[in-house]
């Protein structure tokens, strides 16, 4: 059975590598891109089962990223669970109603309750 692949879009090298480590140990096939611009390209490439998103993003962020995916019927219906550190309920309200299925603060989940939430919304 080939394995279900995750694109993480984060900035952060050392933060993006411990998540693809994390994934990849869980059976995930895992991808990334460092910022929107680069992860909506992937998502057109790759087709992700689902896509774990930072929102303070150089060039266009994880609010652009969401616009763009919402309005491409290709990727529309792809998941996307936000993590970031970025706490504003303005945000996570505007993230939510993008159709985001969970956000969540990285320094409130370590990786093996980040798998937990992918797990839930990733079809096998």
């Amino acid at each position: 059975m080939p394995k279900l692949k995750i694109l993480v879009v984060e900035d952060e090298q050392i933060l993006a590598e411990m998540y693809q480590d994390k994934f990849k140990k869980e059976g995930f096939e895992v991808i990334a891109a460092k910022d929107g611009k680069e992860g909506i390209k992937m998502m057109r490439e790759q087709k992700p089962a689902l896509v774990l998103l930072d929102i303070l993003l150089p060039n266009e962020n994880g609010i652009d990223f969401l616009k763009k995916q919402k309005k491409d019927p290709e990727l529309s219906s792809i998941p996307i669970i936000v993590f970031s550190n970025f706490d504003d309920p303005e945000t996570k309200k505007e993230t939510l109603d993008l159709g985001v299925k969970e956000y969540l603060i990285k320094s409130n989940h370590n990786p093996r309750e980040i798998v937990e939430q992918i797990k839930k919304y990733i079809k096998k």
